[in-house]
């Protein structure tokens, strides 16, 4: 297996061509549907590094393979799109200029998710060039769509099936092993229209769902181990009316709930569905339902998807957890401990396939999606490095199964 020193060696090599290339990602703005640009960049670099084989699938998604040996393959996953800038004024930088200050590249998706999307990149290019011998296949996927539910990654997974995956999400050099998923849920309440001057004629649905609230805000919710305990945060009010004067006939609260593992979507729909009945007004129906979504690529294809981002977890124990900790913290050169990501990632529906799945990149998980977005250039040398270490250890994992 490569050494501490192999995996630093390796990335010093490539240094230049990285950090430009990181520099490069970030200054092109990406949204969810709007990769095109992005993805002809992607494909363009792994071209020029040497990739075996470059392909992008219906729904946009781009990935590079080097062939192996013929053992198991492996998935690298990240994602080309990220969120939305927000107030320019807020930023202490150009969120697209990628300047380097204070030895970090400041900027939107600096940490999320385009400095683990470059350490993925290089990293296995990297190995290739030293001569390395993969003993199976390396996919490096970059997926469209991760941040509105998962489209590119659950199309990936309807022609690629690895037998182990790597997400390349912000992890300050620790070692990912599971998530809480997030479902969304859209709990109406319909009712009677009236004017507000003769309330006793409505059957007005604020009244149920202000209850149902009420509830809500009580409900024991299940919990596990080190993910802690589900969640449940209301979110998004809309009624059909949009005159003061009027009683809605129908009104409908979004509410965003993050499961642990073992909380099941489907029967979190079931429960809170149960509990809005028990606080329906007299004559006022209502339901919980998971919303599907629309998503659309920016090839054109289109695919409806429920709301759901899924959970993952893989026990402590797990060969692949263990095997990766202690690469990791070796690479380092101190404990780096196992962590639970608090946010979802498409490690989600990479397990849901039943892929073993972990997740490892650079940056601080904590900037993501904010205005103080920044990746230390400390953090995007060793998060490759890592990444290098975890391709080797995972290939000697897959071959010795």
């Amino acid at each position: 297996m490569l050494t501490r020193r192999d995996s630093f060696s390796l990335v010093d090599r490539h240094w230049d061509s990285l950090l430009h290339f990181t520099r490069h990602l970030v200054q092109t703005p990406s949204l969810p549907g709007e990769e095109r640009a992005m993805a002809e960049l992607v494909q363009a670099e792994m071209r020029r590094l040497g990739y075996d084989e470059v392909r992008v699938d219906d729904a946009g998604n781009v990935v590079g393979t080097m062939r192996g040996a013929g053992g198991p393959d492996l998935l690298l996953n990240t994602h080309m799109d990220h969120v939305a800038v927000g107030d320019l004024s807020r930023w202490p930088h150009p969120p697209h200029a990628a300047e380097i200050r204070d030895a970090a590249i400041w900027g939107r998706a600096s940490v999320d998710i385009k400095g683990p999307m470059a350490a993925q990149i290089y990293a296995v290019a990297a190995l290739r060039q030293s001569g390395y011998a993969f003993p199976g296949d390396v996919h490096v996927a970059a997926v469209v769509m991760e941040e509105t539910g998962g489209l590119g990654t659950t199309i990936l997974l309807e022609w690629l099936r690895p037998a182990m995956a790597l997400i390349g999400e912000p992890s300050n050099f620790r070692v990912a092993r599971g998530h809480r998923g997030r479902v969304e849920l859209h709990a109406t309440v319909q009712g009677r229209a009236a004017h507000a001057s003769v309330p006793h004629l409505a059957i007005n649905p604020h009244y149920s769902l202000a209850s149902f609230l009420g509830a809500v805000q009580d409900l024991a919710m299940p919990e596990e181990g080190d993910f802690g305990a589900s969640s449940i945060a209301p979110t998004l009010y809309s009624t059909d009316n949009t005159i003061a004067n009027v009683i809605p006939a129908e009104a409908t609260v979004v509410l965003d709930y993050r499961n642990v593992p073992a909380d099941r979507a489907s029967d979190i729909e079931s429960r809170l569905n149960l509990l809005l009945q028990q606080h329906l007004d007299a004559e006022a129906k209502g339901s919980v339902r998971i919303p599907l979504r629309p998503q659309v690529a920016y090839t054109g294809f289109e695919r409806e998807l429920p709301a759901i981002f899924p959970s993952f977890a893989l026990p402590d124990d797990h060969a692949m957890v263990r095997a990766a900790h202690a690469t990791i913290s070796d690479v380092l050169g101190q404990d780096s401990p196992v962590m639970i990501w608090r946010f979802a990632t498409d490690g989600g529906h990479t397990a849901t396939a039943g892929i073993p799945t972990i997740g490892f990149g650079p940056g601080d998980d904590s900037l993501a999606h904010t205005v103080m977005e920044h990746l230390p250039l400390a953090h995007l040398r060793a998060g490759c490095a890592g990444t290098i270490a975890l391709v080797d250890c995972l290939g000697y994992l897959r071959h010795d199964a």
